[in-house]
């Protein structure tokens, strides 16, 4: 019975390596990102479905990394703004209607990209279909069937092409980022790392048009991939580069910057890795990572934009808002603060356990830079329009688990890992959390005021200024 039961097994391994062996060459790859025929110079960069029903705000959501911790935590801060309701104009309107841009990284990308697709639909299903499903597990079980073991085997596709399928079947219904503008929502930023620049890579026209890909027939399923495509578990997701064969034309500005900045400063930079994709060498294709890498938070592509304008009231005016008077930041960071109460004796005697330390110590102490560098450009901005005749308002608000008073409650989220997968209870703690801290901060409030009042007053400006 024993040498039947093998010959079987080796009659189906046989079998599988004929089938893959008959498949057309074709069927291993996985499909590359479609090319683009014609560039359209009159296409917006950043597609929204809606313009604000609210003119005079500009509200944007950042997403942090962190996995299901993170999807979990900003899925909080997402119901606590459908059950805001602010009166405009004698209308009863809720806050989650009048977000401009939620841009999402990693974790937080889940969050931000079903949203983006299946609006008020995410409050009746994204729980049971992203929160409460053990991805990690069910990826696992993927990477193990002998078939997907044989595709992997194949050059062409790897276990980051493996985690996109499964999304786009079971999460994004296989939708493409073009949907994105189906529904009357905000516009959406997904957000990953280009391997080889080591450089921000977000999945809007601006990246795709210089290389010219349809970014309209990309999938959602692979955007998100990418954003979350931790290093060593999921190798890079490869983007081709047909640059040079739709006619695109690069922004004068980059040739402007190029030329004339003396001091290499950060829209040097932003030119420079601009004119690389534009480089048609053979074998300058893209290969993306976790975006977490490059912008753990999120917010990094707002900054980026306002610098390659020249300025937030020249970003204002390309956007056509001139009227805005206000910009509400809402940055939902899931990121994990160590436990400082720790034994000494046994802690640096793991390495796997210092290496990881040592990669928090990076990825927290970057996150720091980066909201301060973020929250005082944008209020140095918006105090010189406002000197301008232009009174702008802008605030930050930061959900984080560095605000929870209680310690143990503080230390009980601290402790949640990195993974895709989450305990129900841990779930139900997280939405709470994102949207109990929304509730209790002050600057929300205040922000929430103003876009009532539809006015921003100059005691205001001096106060907001001085914090």
């Amino acid at each position: 019975m024993r040498s039947i039961r093998i010959i079987r097994f080796r009659t189906i391994g046989y079998l599988l390596v004929l089938a893959v062996g008959a498949m057309p060459a074709g069927c291993a790859r996985y499909r590359a990102n479609p090319p683009l025929d014609s560039w359209d110079h009159t296409r917006p960069l950043l597609s929204m479905g809606r313009s604000s029903k609210t003119d005079s705000a500009l509200i944007l959501l950042a997403f942090s990394g962190g996995g299901t911790r993170a999807a979990a935590l900003s899925y909080g801060v997402l119901e606590e703004l459908r059950d805001t309701h602010v009166e405009v104009d004698g209308q009863n309107l809720r806050m989650v209607d009048q977000v401009d841009v939620i841009s999402g990284v990693s974790g937080g990308s889940f969050t931000a990209a079903y949203y983006g697709l299946f609006g008020d639909r995410t409050f009746e299903d994204f729980e049971s279909r992203v929160l409460r499903r053990n991805l990690q597990r069910d990826l696992w079980r993927r990477l193990l069937n002998p078939y997907n073991l044989l595709r992997l085997a194949s050059p062409h596709f790897n276990r980051s092409d493996l985690a996109a399928e499964y999304y786009d079947s079971k999460i994004f219904d296989r939708k493409a980022i073009g949907n994105f503008a189906d529904l009357a929502g905000p516009a959406i930023l997904i957000n990953a790392t280009d391997f080889v620049r080591g450089s921000r890579f977000a999945f809007i026209r601006e990246y795709f048009d210089p290389i010219c890909s349809d970014l309209l027939e990309y999938p959602v399923s692979r955007a998100v991939a990418a954003s979350s495509s931790v290093p060593g578990p999921f190798p890079p997701l490869k983007l081709r580069n047909h640059a040079g064969t739709c006619g695109y034309k690069e922004p004068p500005w980059i040739a402007q910057t190029l030329e004339t900045d003396t001091s290499h400063g950060r829209r040097y930079i932003e030119a420079r890795l601009a004119a690389s994709y534009l480089d048609r060498t053979e074998g300058n294709d893209i290969y993306l990572v976790d975006g977490g890498l490059t912008d753990n938070l999120g917010i990094r592509g707002t900054f980026d934009r306002v610098i390659k304008d020249g300025g937030i009231s020249e970003m204002l005016d390309t956007a056509g808002r001139e009227e805005v008077n206000q910009i509400l930041i809402i940055l939902v960071n899931a990121q994990t603060e160590p436990d400082l109460d720790f034994d000494r004796g046994s802690f640096f005697q793991s390495l796997a356990l210092m290496a990881g330390v040592s990669a928090g110590i990076q990825i927290r102490r970057f996150n720091y830079e980066t909201i301060e560098l973020v929250r005082n450009s944008f209020q140095q901005w918006a105090e010189l329009r406002s000197h301008r005749g232009h009174p702008i308002d802008f605030r930050m608000v930061e959900i984080s688990f560095s605000q929870i008073r209680d310690g143990e409650t503080r230390r009980y989220f601290n402790n949640l890992p990195t993974s895709l997968a989450l305990p129900e209870s841990a779930v139900l703690r997280l939405r709470e959390a994102g949207r109990n801290l929304l509730r209790e901060s002050t600057d929300f409030q205040e922000a929430v005021k103003i876009l009532q009042s539809g006015r921003v007053r100059a005691s205001e400006l001096r106060r907001n200024s001085a914090d």
